[in-house]
């Protein structure tokens, strides 16, 4: 057996690493599970994944830190949000601090890319690298707070309406809701003219944002969740963000993706349905068709 002791990212002690999903592997599972064609690839869709991204990062008693806090959220949100429509939710600190370790792994990748390409200036490299020291002292519980940083979370229900286009395509035949909840993803963005930062992380549905600097013009209500008790709806939600830049993209990679499905792996999703012992309007993803179908049908030629 290899090996593999390096410096664990969050504690920063030589030991050995384990493979850490960036996206908690509870999403993973519930995507497989809800799954009619696999998962795919987003940017090779005949290709069938078992996983989701995965990194040697952390040692094994700083994945045991992280693990009760997932559970929290599986059972508090995620769970009640996908399988039973529930809509209002009272949380305490471990929801903060769940999101908080979901966004650190996210934002400690994206900065060794960041670094070594320079994808951004040093104004936001300097808040990136700041943040990121910032949470992680947090996690390991040397401070209570990560300051000016702001954890969110935004519900992608059942979308009955959607404005907007890209190169002249009308979002409405852009399958939203099956490109929200039909994916998992997570990232650190950059809007340097507008002095917006964060890390968004897309779970079927339930988005969670972390953002670390905030333009003037940024307006996020009944999102925000605070550092001790609170309770959040999945209702009344409203963003005005150069994050909906994001939420967009989201929807063009999904349409990408189809288009570059071949027809020999499309037959073969349609082959499957068919002798799927579950019917599929039984299935999570056929409600996602219909709300998209009645999208779709709304847009004027």
């Amino acid at each position: 057996m290899i090996q593999r002791f390096k410096k664990c990212a969050l504690c920063e002690n030589e030991r050995e690493l384990e493979l850490s999903h960036i996206v908690p592997k509870m999403a993973v599972r519930a995507l497989k599970r809800t799954s009619v064609g696999g998962i795919r690839n987003t940017d090779n869709p005949d290709l069938i994944v078992q996983d989701s991204e995965k990194h040697y990062m952390l040692c094994s008693d700083c994945e045991d830190l992280f693990s009760p806090y997932e559970t929290y959220f599986s059972n508090t949100i995620f769970q009640p949000f996908l399988n039973n429509k529930k809509v209002h939710f009272d949380y305490d600190s471990k929801l903060f601090y769940f999101i908080t370790s979901v966004s650190w792994r996210s934002l400690y990748l994206d900065l060794l890319d960041f670094v070594e390409n320079h994808v951004v200036g040093i104004d936001a490299l300097e808040c990136l690298i700041d943040a990121e020291k910032t949470m992680r002292d947090y996690l390991l519980n040397r401070r209570g707070d990560i300051g000016k940083i702001e954890n969110h979370v935004f519900f992608f229900d059942g979308i009955k309406e959607i404005v907007g286009s890209v190169d002249g395509v009308d979002l409405r035949k852009m399958h939203p809701n099956a490109a929200f909840h039909r994916g998992i993803t997570s990232y650190t963005f950059c809007y340097e003219e507008n002095n917006t930062y964060g890390t968004i992380t897309n779970m079927m549905g339930v988005m969670l944002l972390t953002l670390y600097k905030l333009g003037f013009e940024e307006r996020w209500i009944n999102t925000k969740i605070i550092n001790g008790t609170g309770f959040i709806e999945a209702r009344d939600q409203q963003v005005t963000s150069v994050v909906g830049n994001e939420f967009t993209n989201i929807m063009v990679n999904l349409e990408k993706s189809i288009g570059l499905m071949s027809q020999k792996q499309k037959e073969k999703v349609i082959e499957h349905i068919k002798n799927s012992r579950t019917p599929i309007e039984k299935t999570a993803i056929y409600e996602d068709w219909i709300n998209d179908k009645k999208l779709s049908d709304n847009v004027e030629e």
